[in-house]
C-alpha cells in the first residue's frame, strides 16, 4: 500500500477509552476482550505506538468514555444495549479500579485528554474536535478500545468533520474474531485507505522524529 507521508504539523495519535476494565487482568471487562487482544497483541502495540509517538513529537490525545456513576442515566429516554451493560455492571465506575486508566497506557504531561463521551464517538458532546483543531491537527491516527464500536464510531465521526483518517487493524481489540474481523477487514477500508498494522505504522512516526532532529 502507498501510504501518503505523514506531517507532524498536522498528526496527531487518538487513543480510545484505555481503561483497566478493559486492559487489566483485574478488569471487567478484560475476560471478554482477552481473546482478541491477545491474538493481534494489541496493548503491546498500543504502547508501541504511543511510546514512538511521544519521542517523534506528535501528539497523543485520549478520548475517554464517561466513568459511570450511579443516577448516570436518568436523564436519557433510550439506553443504549451498551448503556445496560455498563449499569448493570459498574464499568469505568468513578473512582474505582476499573474507571481508572490503564497503567502502561495512561496520560502522561503534555498529553491531551478530552471531555468523555457518553456512548460511541469520541466526538459526540465533548471537545475532542476542538481540541484537535486548536493544535490544526487534520489527520489522527486511531487506536484503543474496541474495534468495532468506540473506536469505529469515532472515526465515523472523523470522516464527517473531514479529517484524514488512519487506522490500525492490530492496535484495536474486541468481543470476537468475527466482530473484530467485521471492523478491520470490511468496515474500516470503507473509512479510510489507511489501514495499517503497527508494524508499518512505526516506522512512519519515527520519520516525523527523524525529521525534527
Amino acid at each position: 500500500m502507498n501510504v501518503p507521508a505523514f506531517s507532524n504539523e498536522d498528526t496527531a495519535i487518538v487513543v480510545v477509552d484505555p481503561y483497566n476494565d478493559f486492559m487489566s487482568a483485574r478488569g471487567k471487562l478484560w475476560p471478554a476482550l482477552r481473546r482478541v487482544s491477545k491474538q493481534v497483541n494489541a496493548i503491546k502495540n498500543l504502547q508501541r505506538i504511543i511510546s514512538t509517538g511521544r519521542m517523534s513529537n506528535v501528539p497523543i490525545v485520549y478520548a475517554p468514555h464517561q466513568r459511570y456513576r450511579t443516577g448516570q442515566f436518568a436523564g436519557r429516554k433510550y439506553l443504549h444495549p451498551s448503556h445496560v451493560g455498563i449499569k448493570s455492571l459498574r464499568v469505568f465506575e468513578d473512582g474505582k479500579f476499573g474507571g481508572q486508566f490503564f497503567g502502561p497506557l495512561a496520560p502522561i504531561e503534555g498529553d491531551l485528554v478530552s471531555s468523555p463521551h457518553a456512548c460511541s464517538s469520541g466526538f459526540a458532546e465533548t471537545d475532542l474536535h476542538e481540541k484537535l483543531r486548536g493544535r490544526g491537527i487534520s489527520h489522527i491516527i486511531i487506536i484503543g478500545y474496541t474495534s468495532n464500536t468506540c473506536v469505529e464510531a469515532t472515526a465515523r465521526s472523523a470522516v464527517d468533520l473531514d479529517y484524514r483518517i488512519t487506522l490500525v487493524s492490530d492496535a484495536v481489540a474486541s468481543w470476537t474474531p468475527v466482530d473484530h474481523h467485521a471492523a478491520v477487514s470490511v468496515n474500516y477500508p470503507c473509512l479510510t485507505s489507511d489501514v495499517l498494522t503497527t508494524e508499518a505504522l512505526v516506522p512512519l512516526l519515527r520519520q516525523l522524529g527523524d525529521a525534527h532532529v
